[in-house]
């Protein structure tokens, strides 16, 4: 090989290096990539408390064992009007959920208080990979879990 070539190919390695460097860094420009598994979101109860003055809906997510997926926000879609929620699990947003050996985690989701919920009111969770939505009449449906 010529030191021509040499030269070229050891110059484009050494542009290359911060490229890489920076694609590596953690936080700068995360990697979206489809997972492999599949969050379902079931609601199981609703509880309006008064005290707290909230909406409070619980739900099952569910999806593939040990495995991690992130939510950044939950919505509820009641009637025509769409409402923010509070929290989840009494902390913020955006944070990551592992789902464990039984492939089942049950959040509270705390949302502003209803009067009642219309026959296609609907919960949807915001996450890094799409919208996973639960319909709040499956309230009533057994889930066959052990928790019923």
């Amino acid at each position: 090989m010529s030191i021509k070539i040499v030269a070229k190919h050891i110059l484009l390695a050494v542009a290359l290096i911060p490229i890489t460097a920076v694609a590596q860094f953690p936080g700068l420009s995360p990697r979206l990539v489809q997972p492999k598994h599949k969050v379902v979101a079931q609601v199981k109860d609703i509880n309006n408390t008064n005290t707290d003055g909230v909406s409070r809906i619980g739900v099952f997510l569910i999806s593939t064992p040990h495995t991690s997926s992130r939510i950044d926000s939950v919505s509820l879609e009641n009637c025509t009007k769409r409402f923010i929620a509070s929290d989840i699990d009494g902390v913020d947003f955006k944070r990551y959920f592992q789902w464990e050996d039984e492939g089942e985690i049950y959040v509270e989701v705390d949302f502003p208080m209803q009067s009642k919920f219309s026959n296609d009111a609907v919960v949807v969770f915001h996450t890094v990979y799409g919208d996973v939505k639960a319909n709040v009449k499956n309230t009533n449906k057994k889930r066959g879990s052990k928790d019923q």
